[in-house]
């Protein structure tokens, strides 16, 4: 399973954090890229935390994805045995209705369980993202300035830039030189019970994802 958790949250925290120290930024030569695209594809935090949701929830995806399909495969089974028994002003038989009755209940209980492990895996993925982008970010600051750069921007908001600017095997290696291993447990999942957070941790979100689809 390749979890894509990197790409979207990298780009978005590079941008604001350019903006907010260079509130008018003029796309010159002085401009700085990184590709966060070979970030997530290369650096070796990003594959750590890849390996580690594989390890963890590998077996439960695989449950969980086949426990829908059998209960899906079961509703459509008795949607296509009532169908033929379907009628105008006639109620279908006592049996039928049950029987469609707990096959749709077996359905919205296997689709809650895929919803509650895409969740999961949202917030964990976020919190991997996060712990690599709290690194990325000092380290592309530090190449500006070395560089005498104006601003890092990421390589996937751009049109068009100069390849002599573009600063990603440097981040990279530094990025690999500095962080190896990223955790997957949430804060709040190894606070003790009734014990508050750190200050200034984000809450996980979810963003949404594609639900699985009827066959």
């Amino acid at each position: 399973m390749k979890t894509k958790f990197f790409k979207a949250a990298v780009a978005t925290t590079l941008a604001a954090a350019a903006m907010a120290v260079t509130p008018s930024v003029a796309f010159a030569q002085a401009t700085l890229v990184v590709d966060v695209d070979q970030i997530y594809k290369d650096s070796v935090a990003a594959k750590s935390g890849n390996a580690q949701i594989d390890a963890k929830y590998g077996t439960r995806i695989n449950t969980v994805r086949t426990s829908f399909d059998t209960a899906l495969k079961g509703w459509n089974d008795q949607v296509a045995i009532a169908k033929p028994l379907i009628k105008p002003n006639t109620p279908l038989p006592p049996a039928t209705e049950k029987a469609l009755s707990d096959a749709r209940q077996a359905l919205q209980e296997a689709q809650a369980q895929v919803e509650e492990l895409q969740r999961e895996l949202n917030a964990v993925s976020q919190y991997v993202q996060q712990q690599i982008v709290e690194k990325l970010i000092p380290i592309t600051e530090k190449i500006r300035k070395d560089r005498k750069g104006d601003v890092v921007i990421p390589r996937n908001s751009l049109l068009a830039f100069d390849p002599a600017n573009d600063i990603t095997a440097l981040a990279l290696q530094q990025l690999n030189a500095t962080m190896t291993v990223v955790q997957i447990t949430l804060p709040q999942q190894s606070q003790p019970a009734g014990t508050a957070a750190p200050a200034g941790t984000a809450p996980a979100t979810t963003p949404a994802k594609p639900q699985p689809q009827s066959r």
